[in-house]
């Protein structure tokens, strides 16, 4: 059996473009997975920075709990001076 030249070209055509879909599609694969790779990393280090930023409102919160402790405390001790009878001190 013998091909026509225009189903050889056919052919042809067909074979370049199933090898350029399979060279397009190992290309986005290998892209694919290095965005990935990145992308993990990058997650990484938000929730890194989360943390750090996590860790850094505590112990905002802590310092603020000790100074509303100290004001209370200082309160305290006015409220007892102020109420002090005149002549007892």
């Amino acid at each position: 059996m013998k091909l026509s030249q225009e189903l050889i070209a056919i052919l042809a055509v067909g074979v370049t473009l199933t090898g350029l879909q399979v060279t397009l599609f190992v290309s986005l694969r290998g892209e694919m997975g290095s965005m990935e790779t990145r992308l993990r990393g990058e997650i990484g280090v938000v929730r890194d920075e989360m943390n750090v930023l996590r860790e850094d409102v505590r112990h905002d919160i802590d310092a603020l709990r000790i100074d509303i402790q100290d004001i209370r405390e200082d309160v305290r001790q006015l409220r007892d001076k102020l109420l002090v009878p005149a002549g007892g001190a």
